[in-house]
């Protein structure tokens, strides 16, 4: 019996072993066919690291799901399917166990160790993974795909008609066809410009030397640079000799030569020269237009142009506005500064469009910019109940300087929500179209506020003059609001500590004393100036020597008119409405009705053709001031066709259907 048994338990084996060899070879055959039916054929990505830079360590799945990995997860399932298909007695139960553990491994789910590196990416689906940037995106998805970055802009311009787009965004389309003045409204004065001398350099040379040798001080060489009225005489001194030993001479070199305005620059910066200034007999006049036609001024990237005179080496004194960022004048009566206000005015009006400057003119005299009325509807800005626009009440000084300070907050919240610091940054990105100008955004221009008597102002008003112009002098610079402040009383009353500390440009005319000198410069020189537009430029405590352009009133009579004979705007600019303290604050309740704007229907029908309750969309299509507009809206908000201010949001439109808006306009008549 055991011959038999023993024959077969080893037939029983051997069969058990094959069966188990075939069955293998089964369940491998329904692996790849299982695989087959859940993948198809895979393409390849490119994954990054993420933003700290180290590789990503993870299970990414195809649904967007991520696990931390786990190794055993994919063996423990295999293994219990198998012993499941045992336990059943058949092959199918094998099969079936195996690809219930492959759906719990890695086909449908992927580990990513190293990056930058290349895995397999089924088809069915697009994983989600971090991207840096979206060159990542587009590798991943391809250019025809679709896929929701999870951040989503606003489309703004989508609901701006096509014919008031290019308008909205360029404002000088507002004013097509406006024209810059030309040069040929201007005088040459070809008969007041003189050269001087020969014989008159000669002569000065002589006597400098005989002077110098005098007291024992001997000198290389002397060179002579003529300017407009005065000429500078370059010394280099012999080694040995010390510069304070020239300088305690000025008074006997101004004595031996006979000539007014000798001031000796010991050294001259950047140089091993001592200079020796002396005006010449017979000073010539500086033509506006030799400077405006000067390639260095027309050849300037600055944003406020400036040209303000000759130096004595005949170059043209060009600046920007802009960086200075503010202008204090100062000199005794009848030494040139009226003049010098209409160069600066001059140079930015022949090269600025009125949508990028607006002007405020203060003038307590009422006579020396009055010229510039005729070029309200262009370039000037005033407030809403200001019937003229070049401002002489004290009280309205007061008013408009407050105003501009609101103007000033203004526009820092607007550089706050476009993300920029200066209102460069703010108009580049408004032009390119990134600002949404229905929701309070709109084009920036400059405003240059000129002072013609400072020290008229402070003895009317007191110190709540100098408030707001400290206040826009420490603060306007970003946003595009420079001061030109003028006063014929160089005073240390006048010329505060304060206002210095603000306005690190000046400019001197002549003085009686150098006490006056020093409080305009922080240096003598200005009092031994020759007068009649010599002056002295201090810009960063560097000191230059100026003869100021000459621009006669007829002069300025013709720019004016051929400006405002051009198309203009319906008003001069409104500033932000200011009516005093117990004006300040108003609510939509307290708006009479009863007293609509005459434009009120109009822009009613506007907002309701737009949906959008936006103070700049009713001033850009029915050209009004922002203050105009801002009144209108409250009566809007009255009527209840649109809600409450949002802040810098458009305001809600209650109304959405002619029909409705015009049976509320009937109710109101």
């Amino acid at each position: 019996m055991a011959g038999p048994i023993g024959a077969g338990a080893l037939i029983s084996v051997v069969f058990i072993g094959w069966l188990i060899l075939l069955n293998y070879n089964v369940v491998l055959w329904i692996e790849r066919a299982i695989s087959s039916i859940f993948h198809r054929k895979p393409k390849k990505i490119k994954i990054v690291a993420d933003d700290t830079g180290d590789a990503v360590d993870r299970f990414v799945s195809v649904d967007g799901a991520e696990s931390e990995p786990d190794s055993e997860n994919g063996s423990a399932g295999i293994g219990a399917g198998v012993g499941a298909g045992l336990a059943a007695g058949s092959v199918y139960g094998i099969g079936a166990g195996l690809a219930a553990g492959h759906s719990a491994s890695a086909p449908a789910e992927m580990y990513v160790k190293d990056v930058p590196f290349e895995v397999e990416q089924s088809d069915n689906a697009a994983a989600k993974v971090p991207f840096k940037d979206d060159d990542d995106v587009l590798e991943l998805i391809g250019e025809d795909d679709d896929l929701d970055s999870g951040v989503e802009e606003e489309d703004f311009l989508k609901d701006i008609p096509k014919s008031t787009l290019e308008t909205l965004f360029d404002p000088r389309l507002d004013l097509p066809n406006y024209k810059v003045p030309v040069l040929s409204l201007l005088d040459d004065y070809k008969d007041k410009i003189y050269k001087v001398p020969q014989d008159e350099l000669e002569k000065n040379n002589r006597k400098i030397v005989k002077t110098l040798s005098d007291y024992k001080i001997s000198i290389e060489r002397i060179f002579a640079r003529t300017g407009p009225t005065v000429t500078l005489y370059e010394i280099v001194p012999s080694a040995g000799v010390r510069i304070s030993q020239i300088k305690r001479l000025e008074d006997d070199i101004a004595l031996s030569l006979a000539a007014r305005g000798v001031r000796i620059i010991a050294p001259i910066p950047g140089t091993n020269a001592v200079g020796i200034e002396v005006a010449n007999d017979k000073p010539s006049i500086v033509p506006m237009k030799s400077l405006l036609e000067d390639p260095k001024f027309r050849n300037s990237k600055f944003e406020l142009p400036i040209v303000i005179g000759r130096t004595i080496s005949n170059e043209a004194m060009c600046f920007d506005l802009a960086k200075m960022p503010h202008l204090l004048v100062a000199g005794a009566t009848g030494q040139g500064k009226s003049v010098g206000l209409n160069a600066i005015i001059t140079s930015l009006l022949y090269t600025k469009h009125p949508s990028e400057l607006k002007l405020v003119l203060i003038d307590p005299k009422k006579v020396e910019l009055s010229l510039y009325s005729k070029i309200e509807r262009h370039f000037l800005a005033k407030l809403p109940d200001s019937d003229d626009a070049i401002i002489t009440d004290t009280q309205k000084v007061v008013y408009t300087l407050k105003s501009l300070t609101i103007e000033m907050d203004s526009r820092y919240d607007l550089l706050k929500l476009a993300h920029v610091r200066t209102i460069k940054e703010y108009n580049e990105k408004f032009l390119s179209r990134r600002l949404n100008p229905l929701k309070g955004h709109r084009y920036m221009h400059f405003i240059v506020v000129v002072i013609d008597e400072f020290a008229d102002l402070l003895m009317t008003a007191g110190r709540e003059i100098e408030e707001p112009i400290v206040r826009l002098a420490q603060l306007a610079r970003a946003i595009g609001i420079h001061l030109v402040i003028a006063t014929q009383r160089p005073t240390t009353n006048i010329i505060t500590g304060l206002i210095k500390a603000n306005f690190p440009a000046r400019i001197a005319f002549r003085v009686i004393s150098n006490i006056d000198s020093r409080t305009i410069l922080e240096s003598t020189g200005a009092n031994q100036l020759v007068g009649r537009g010599d002056m002295l430029i201090s810009v960063s405590g560097e000191l230059t020597r100026v003869q100021c352009a000459f621009i006669d009133t007829v002069e300025v009579e013709r720019i004016t008119e051929f400006i405002g004979s051009q198309q203009g705007y319906a008003s001069a600019h409104y500033l932000p409405e200011y009516t005093g303290e117990e004006g300040d604050v108003s609510a939509a309740g307290e708006v009479d009705l009863g007293k609509r704007d005459k434009l009120f229907d109009e822009a009613a029908k506007l907002v309701v053709q737009y949906q959008q309750g936006s103070t700049s969309l009713i001033q850009r299509r029915m050209n009004l001031g922002y203050n105009r507009a801002g009144r209108i809206m409250d009566q809007l908000e009255a009527a209840g066709i649109v809600g409450p201010s949002e802040g810098s949001k458009a305001r809600q439109v209650h109304i959405t259907d002619f029909r409705s808006l015009d049976k509320i306009l009937a109710s109101l008549d």
